[in-house]
């Protein structure tokens, strides 16, 4: 049993470092990402106390301990460029307009002025509408959105991506959701390229084939 409540105490922090990242979105969105991931460095260098601690004796332990510690302080140390990666791009983009993914998916803030001028330009338009506190959200993300497959075929097909950030509860997000039928998040969709054509609104449970039919469906 005290082994398994030491155990148990790994998710529990964890949660925590969840909890305070969404804490950080609903107030403040400037170096959250980077306070959440040193977080999860403090994590692995107290997973490896707690290895130090439980086998002091053992040769294993003192690498594997190591291997933690070396890997938690890589997290914070690896944030700087990607961080200024990051902000780079958000500036590039032009004011009340939309950018278009040459080289690399850009998610650009949703706005109604920039999805009807980049389907007026020709370009059909992929929206995610997310939310911080939805965990959700943020698997789809990371598991099928930002994949290689659907980057790729993001990039050939020229759709302009978009956030549509209701962390915040953005009541101009909340009238669009309400147009398309949805009343929470995640909502995704792909409107195409022509004005009159209707949007695609794609079903919650995403998967990455669900996501690259859509785009082979709409993106002609």
């Amino acid at each position: 049993m005290e082994v398994l409540k030491q155990i148990t105490s790994v998710p529990l922090f964890a949660t925590a470092i969840w909890l305070v990242w969404v804490y950080g979105q609903l107030h403040a969105a400037s170096g959250v990402d980077q306070m959440a991931l040193l977080l999860s460095c403090f994590l692995l260098l107290a997973i490896a106390g707690w290895v130090m601690g439980r086998w002091p004796a053992k040769g294993a332990s003192a690498v594997a301990a190591l291997v933690l510690i070396a890997l938690g302080l890589a997290i914070p140390l690896s944030q700087g460029r990607g961080a200024a990666r990051a902000g780079t791009a958000a500036s590039a983009l032009p004011a009340g307009g939309f950018a278009i993914n040459s080289t690399e998916v850009v998610w650009q803030p949703y706005t109604e002025q920039g999805l009807n001028a980049a389907r007026a330009a020709g370009h059909p338009v992929f929206i995610d509408f997310t939310a911080a506190w939805c965990l959700s959200c943020q698997v789809n993300e990371r598991l099928y959105l930002k994949s290689a497959d659907v980057e790729s075929a993001f990039l050939k097909s020229n759709v302009v991506t978009m956030k549509a950030d209701w962390t915040n509860s953005d009541p101009v997000i909340t009238q669009k959701l309400a147009s398309l039928g949805r009343a929470s998040v995640p909502t995704y969709v792909l409107y195409p390229a022509a004005a009159g054509s209707a949007p695609d609104v794609l079903p919650e449970a995403l998967t990455k084939g669900v996501v690259l039919a859509a785009i082979e469906r709409d993106a002609k």
